[in-house]
């Protein structure tokens, strides 16, 4: 599962980056040689960008790549480390359990009213699903690092302080 997941995450933010350099790189291409501008690709890429913001915080998180004030977290006593550690996990948690949950709304109200993208047509609730999928994959990360976060902390030797 952690495989296909992580193959997933890459392979979609590798993707969408490369689709997004491709278009601005053809509508810039397409201003200055055919003087004609691809207004239509705003959507395409403004919805991956969403996107692609969304899934690589969740790639950071895998990554514990996020930037942090650890001053405190290194300096606390173990308990304190394991509390600090659950309510983080909690915190981020509840913000993408709420993110979900009205990402899911917004999708299903989208995909029912049959609401299309002003410029191309595609139905909207295509790009706005990648809110709940993003939301779902940060759950799934923020767990996972918790726990490997709380095992680390766990199998870590006493120091002469704690002792």
């Amino acid at each position: 599962m952690n495989r296909v997941t992580t193959l997933f995450e890459n392979t979609f933010a590798a993707t969408a980056f490369a689709v997004i350099s491709i278009i601005a790189f053809t509508n810039v291409i397409s201003r200055y040689v055919l003087n004609a501008s691809l207004a239509f690709t705003t959507e395409i890429t403004v919805n991956l960008a969403v996107a692609l913001t969304l899934v690589g915080a969740v790639i950071g998180i895998r990554e514990n790549a996020h930037l942090g004030f650890s001053l405190l977290y290194d300096k606390a006593i173990p308990a304190l480390k394991r509390a600090l550690t659950m309510m983080v996990c909690g915190v981020i948690v509840l913000f993408f359990a709420v993110l979900f949950y009205y990402s899911l709304q917004l999708v299903l109200a989208q995909a029912a009213n049959g609401r299309v993208t002003p410029s191309i047509g595609i139905p909207q609730w295509l790009f706005t699903a990648a809110l709940p999928v993003g939301a779902a994959l940060g759950i799934y990360r923020s767990i996972q690092s918790a726990l490997r976060t709380l095992r680390r902390q766990a199998d870590a030797p006493l120091t002469e302080q704690e002792t």
